[in-house]
């Protein structure tokens, strides 16, 4: 059971129920995430619209991005980010393996320079 109760697109006002839509179809699997963070509206209007604002930007490589974030996730220990990631990262040529050991960097067969 969910500690905080998800809320669905429907009971948001038009722009937030249009962000929330467009993340969950364009940026990745993050339904649940969405619904958490519409709890706090600026929260929804901000974070989702930044993610996506960097991965359209393409100033970092997403393979790059990625990896920040899996390493940002694995530092502080949230697992659903770290679970959310590695099918990103797979797709970007890590391993599941690979990803599980980002943090061991110095000694990481799939990384480079």
């Amino acid at each position: 059971m969910a500690r905080v109760r998800d809320i669905p697109p429907s009971e948001l006002p038009s722009d937030l129920a249009a962000l929330y839509g467009r993340y969950v179809e364009t940026y990745g699997p993050f339904a649940s995430q969405a619904s958490v963070l519409a709890h706090v509206p600026a929260a929804l209007r901000h974070l989702p619209a930044m993610l996506m604002e960097l991965r359209e930007a393409k100033t970092l490589k997403k393979r790059y991005l990625e990896i920040a974030i899996v390493v940002v996730s694995k530092l502080n220990e949230c697992h659903y980010c770290v679970a959310a990631h590695k099918p990103f990262l797979a797709v970007e040529g890590i391993s599941a393996e690979g990803a599980e050991r980002l943090l061991d960097y110095a000694d990481h067969p799939e990384l480079d320079e």
